[in-house]
């Protein structure tokens, strides 16, 4: 049987992660910025992910991001017997739903296709923890049932925080109030940020500081549960000295089995700006 992973391209693992893989296929499809004067940027490999942090501070206006097309999902549908696509959460982008015509679409020509979309409820590296899982699961051999059973029970485990490394962004692509990124960038506010368990973007505190908030961050990963065997992935962009100061703490502090870093690719970027942090683990 073959697997193929599909992920848009909001999960940072690109394209060369899983290069000589053989139990499965793995592929990205990407996301795109678009800025003023019909500027759009592909979030596609080999991925320059700082463009997607300086076109939007060098040229003022309103950004935007877009999700895949259909068919750019249901050019990837090929080639396997088994697939499942990991996407943004549907509450963040129309990602999933795209994903989800492109699997009706493919299933019109052959009504034998086996296609599971997953609706993330996260993004960044909380979607990179459901790649990863998926592929222990491929490379088990386990049936597509089983895989799809295993998947939607541990993408309710997954806990997303963050640190916003620029409010710019925010606030031209009108996710945030000019006014109070204003006013939190005067103050030095760090606001940590992560999914509300429904795949909603939450606030869940804000904190003076960058070092008091990367502190803070660091405690609340304990705080919500036994780490004991458990995944954490750390995502940054353009601050891999705070990601290792997250990762070193988690190495001291908890009992991670494994600790996975990665550079946000171009979606991520956009949005965590520069020296943005992520984090997402299992509990």
């Amino acid at each position: 049987m073959r697997y193929k992973i599909l992920s848009d391209s909001s999960s940072d693992i690109t394209n060369a992660f899983y290069q000589g893989e053989t139990a499965f296929d793995y592929a990205v499809v990407p996301m795109s910025i678009n800025g003023p004067g019909g500027i759009s940027l592909a979030d596609i490999d080999p991925v320059d992910a700082y463009q997607f942090v300086e076109k939007p501070r060098d040229i003022k206006g309103k950004w935007s991001s877009s999700c895949p097309s259909p068919a750019a999902y249901l050019k990837e549908l090929q080639g396997a017997d088994c697939y499942f696509i990991v996407a943004i959460s549907s509450r963040l982008s129309a990602s999933y739903s795209t994903a989800c015509m492109a699997a009706e679409m493919a299933r019109a020509e052959n009504p034998e296709a086996k296609i599971h979309v997953i609706d993330s409820k996260s993004a960044s590296s909380g979607m990179a923890l459901l790649v990863f899982r998926l592929a222990e699961l491929c490379r088990q051999g386990l049936p597509f049932e089983q895989i799809v059973e295993q998947i939607e029970d541990y993408r309710k485990t997954v806990t997303l925080f963050f640190l916003i490394g620029s409010l710019e962004t925010l606030v031209s692509a009108g996710r945030m109030n000019r006014a109070v990124g204003m006013m939190a960038s005067m103050l030095n506010i760090h606001p940590i940020c992560g999914e509300d368990g429904d795949g909603n973007i939450k606030v869940y505190q804000k904190v003076r500081g960058m070092t008091p908030a990367l502190n803070r961050m660091i405690e609340m990963i304990g705080e919500r549960g036994g780490t004991t065997g458990r995944h954490l992935v750390i995502s940054q962009c353009n601050n891999q000295q705070d990601a290792e100061l997250i990762r070193k703490a988690c190495q001291r502090r908890y009992q991670f089995e494994k600790i996975t870093m990665l550079d946000m690719r171009g979606l991520a970027s956009f949005y965590a700006g520069d020296h943005g942090l992520i984090v997402a683990f299992d509990t």
